[in-house]
């Protein structure tokens, strides 16, 4: 019998941490948020970003198609502040490619330059917290 109380389990996929296993967000962009919170964490991947579109840019430049093989070179960084600062999950197929992926990360991009990425923070933690009281 299932608890009327209990909340649906997420999809592993779409898990934020080892400690939030359950949460109200079925959206991706809320779950990346909650998952790209610390700032080191946040640096890393922009300079992740900007190494990706540097990178294609110099291949362009070159017209050598065989630099592309080192784009997924340019992911470390943000696995690296994941794994060094924030402890979040990491799914796999997000990891090497997703659309789903890199739309967030190029609207993270957006955000933090507009100075509005905190503020999605502070409203992903608030709708979470209220989650975990009610």
């Amino acid at each position: 019998m299932s608890d009327i109380n209990s909340h649906p389990q997420p999809n592993l996929r779409n898990q934020i941490n080892d400690q939030i296993l359950d949460h109200p967000f079925t959206d991706y962009w809320d779950i990346f948020i909650l998952k790209h919170q610390h700032p080191m964490n946040l640096t890393l991947h922009i300079m992740g970003i900007c190494f990706f579109y540097g990178w294609l840019f110099i291949t362009w430049k070159l017209q050598n198609f065989w630099l592309l093989l080192g784009l997924p070179l340019t992911q470390l960084l943000g696995l690296v502040g994941h794994f060094l600062f924030e402890r979040s999950h990491i799914d796999l197929q997000d990891a090497v490619f997703s659309w789903r992926a890199s739309y967030c990360l190029a609207r993270m991009l957006i955000r933090v330059i507009m100075g509005k990425y905190q503020d999605d923070i502070r409203q992903r933690q608030e709708i979470l917290n209220n989650y975990h009281v009610n």
